[in-house]
């Protein structure tokens, strides 16, 4: 008995040293097979980042597709692969990655409010709204994803013509940001406005007048809709006052409502008052849109012959190529009625030319984007911007950008 112990003495250190050696023999095998691994992921980030530098996208995202599934738990590589499928346009494949992402949850709540807001975006891309929306109200609103993501939702609002959502996500915005939005608002609540008119609810359509003017004071916009409100009601002088408003601040403003100006004017026996301010506003804005109004309804409340005299008046202070196109068209009708053909024919020919010329520069131009259009929009269709363009019409030579 005393043999057999003393013999387990000598075994068990034995023993014992092997099961260390064999412990460390699978220690430095890990460990071979992490260093292996890691140069593997190593090697296919830096292929990866060379064939994105190459502009080779298709081959980059193979190789960073490879380290993903060598590593499920590369997070930034995961947010990284979402945006390179978005930006190519596979949204499906994008979705799918932040949804990955966003399902994890062992992911600090940094990581699940990057992976919401970019779910949102690649829902927005997809056009898929509702689940845009859904996902983008997941984002905390104090992570640095919040401000981003309400600026999406603004976008998609504005997008879905949803203007009441608009105005709640700008008044969350300007307490996230601290910055104003209140421009937005006012044309927020002016569009519900113009909505309201046209379906002919008048109280509706003043409540957003009032909150629009709340937003900012005097507003253009929403002064010539409570204008055109009055006209609803059948309160022409009120109309007036309120228009008056705008001849009087906002004057590069004039052209949008100088029409209606005109009819309310006619209707109250005061056409001659009413074109007499359009005249005057010539002095300051002799040109674009408001030009062309002026000189049709002095032709048609005084006559050709004045029409012809204002022109030349206004190629006096302001010369341009649209008035002296309208002179010539003046100076046309009266050779015509004259009878006088010669100066017919040579009219006519120089106002083919001009009015050519005219209709090809003629254009409102967003001081945004450069985006350029026949029409004044309130809001950019390139750029989306509020109030980027000009009231009044340029004429000069085309910019880089965009028109319609």
């Amino acid at each position: 008995m005393l043999q057999i112990e003393t013999w387990w003495l000598f075994a068990l250190p034995i023993v014992f040293g092997l099961g260390w050696l064999g412990a460390c023999w699978d220690m430095r095998l890990e460990k071979r097979e992490d260093e292996i691994e890691r140069l593997a992921q190593q090697k296919s980030t830096f292929k990866g980042l060379n064939l994105l530098l190459n502009e080779e996208p298709d081959k980059a995202i193979d190789a960073l597709v490879q380290i993903a599934q060598l590593d499920p738990e590369t997070t930034e590589l995961h947010f990284a692969l979402g945006s390179l499928f978005r930006r190519r346009g596979e949204t499906e494949r994008a979705i799918r990655v932040h949804q990955h992402l966003a399902g994890r949850a062992d992911l600090p709540s940094r990581h699940r409010d990057h992976a919401a807001y970019e779910l949102g975006r690649d829902f927005l891309r997809a056009g898929l709204l509702d689940r845009a929306e859904t996902s983008l109200h997941q984002v905390g609103s104090h992570s640095k994803y919040g401000i981003p993501a309400k600026e999406s939702l603004l976008e998609m609002y504005q997008i879905e013509k949803d203007w009441a959502k608009a105005i709640i996500a700008s008044q969350e915005l300007e307490v996230l940001q601290g910055k104003s939005h209140h421009k937005e608002i006012a044309h927020f609540h002016c569009q519900l406005a113009e909505e309201a008119l046209a379906r002919k609810n008048s109280g509706v359509a003043l409540e957003h007048i009032e909150y629009a003017m709340q937003a900012v004071p005097n507003h253009p916009r929403a002064t010539i809709l409570k204008g055109d409100w009055f006209v609803a009601q059948n309160q022409l002088e009120q109309a007036l006052s309120a228009w008056t408003l705008i001849a009087k601040n906002h004057v590069a403003y004039l052209p949008i409502v100088a029409d209606r100006w005109i009819d309310v004017h006619k209707v109250l026996g005061k056409a001659n008052e009413g074109l007499q301010t359009l005249i005057d506003a010539l002095q300051t804005q002799a040109g674009g849109e408001l030009l062309d109004i002026t000189f049709k309804h002095v032709m048609a409340l005084q006559g050709v012959p004045q029409a012809e005299a204002l022109m030349t008046e206004v190629m006096r202070h302001t010369p341009s190529l649209s008035a002296m196109a309208l002179r010539v068209q003046a100076r046309l009708m009266l050779a015509e009625v004259a009878q006088n053909d010669k100066s017919a024919q040579e009219f006519k020919a120089s106002l083919g030319i001009l009015k050519q010329r005219t209709n090809s520069l003629a254009r409102y131009t967003c001081g945004n984007c450069g985006f350029r259009a026949r029409r004044f929009y309130w809001q950019c269709p390139g750029c989306n911007h509020w109030e980027s363009y000009s009231p009044r019409r340029g004429e000069g030579a085309a910019p880089s950008g965009p028109s319609m």
